[in-house]
């Protein structure tokens, strides 16, 4: 009997020692968070970009700019998105144009850092035009002739011009152009913007012979060009576009002044060149 006893105290000492407290365990602290950069942001912004998510990829670019409002990557894809929406977006809404004074402020703020290429200076006057803000489409256009002195730049500056109301400068431009570029594809809106020009400052008749000339120039082009086969060209659809348009110009005199066979002749040759309106 003693030694059952003496069994079972053991057994209880036993039982008790091992429901006695655990042992602690500890587990790592979870790692802190990424700190937000302006570099994590814009690759957070490409990748929602990328995923068509642009109004998310809009505020990721918006957040970087707000830590580095130079940082160029950034600005880049503000101006390239807002654009995309500018571009996406074909009817009038208050979405295009909010996008559009984006993508137009995004591309002037990298003019000012040094990004001075052409397609910076054409994406703000093109914006410009949108937003029907005339003035910031000649500074910027003038900006883009002097230095790229090309005819494309020449053109657009020949626009501005003209869009601004300052003819004096318009034909000073269009004339300078269409004596350094006679071969180019810009030569019909060259006449063009020169005939309205005249017209701004009241000297018809020189508008009607400008008109003129430039017809047997765009005819001249159009010759070089060969016949059309299959889709015209881009250079074809834009000589006969100013053609058709400095007919239409000629056609708005001769009925001002009661010109009646000047008139027969310019809608005949609209209807040879297929406008019918």
């Amino acid at each position: 009997m003693r030694r059952s006893g003496i069994w079972a105290r053991a057994l209880a000492f036993v039982l008790l020692a091992g429901c006695g407290p655990a042992k602690e365990t500890t587990t790592a602290p979870p790692p802190p968070p990424a700190p937000v950069t302006v570099e994590t942001l814009v690759r957070e912004g490409q990748r929602l970009y990328a995923a068509r998510e642009l109004d998310s990829a809009s505020t990721a670019f918006a957040g970087a700019l707000r830590l580095d409002s130079t940082y160029l990557p950034a600005l880049q894809q503000m101006a390239l998105l807002q654009y995309d929406i500018v571009m996406a977006e074909q009817q009038k809404s208050e979405r295009r144009l909010r996008a559009s004074r984006a993508a137009r402020d995004a591309y002037e703020r990298l003019e000012r850092q040094g990004v001075s290429e052409s397609d910076v200076y054409e994406r703000i006057c093109e914006l410009s035009v949108l937003l029907e803000d005339n003035r910031t489409f000649l500074r910027y256009a003038k900006k883009n002739a002097e230095k790229y002195p090309f005819d494309r730049q020449y053109y657009n500056l020949g626009l501005a011009y003209v869009e601004a109301g300052e003819y004096a400068g318009a034909i000073k431009t269009l004339k300078e152009a269409t004596e350094k570029f006679p071969s180019s594809m810009y030569i019909g809106g060259f006449y063009r913007q020169l005939g309205k020009a005249y017209s701004g400052i009241d000297r018809d008749q020189t508008a009607e012979r400008t008109y003129t000339a430039g017809l047997k120039v765009v005819e001249k082009r159009l010759e070089l060009l060969g016949a059309a086969t299959g889709s015209p060209s881009p250079e074809r659809r834009r000589l006969v576009d100013d053609k058709i348009a400095m007919l239409l110009a000629l056609k708005k005199l001769h009925q001002t002044y009661k010109q009646t066979d000047k008139l027969r002749e310019v809608e005949r040759q609209l209807k040879e060149a297929g406008y019918d309106k």
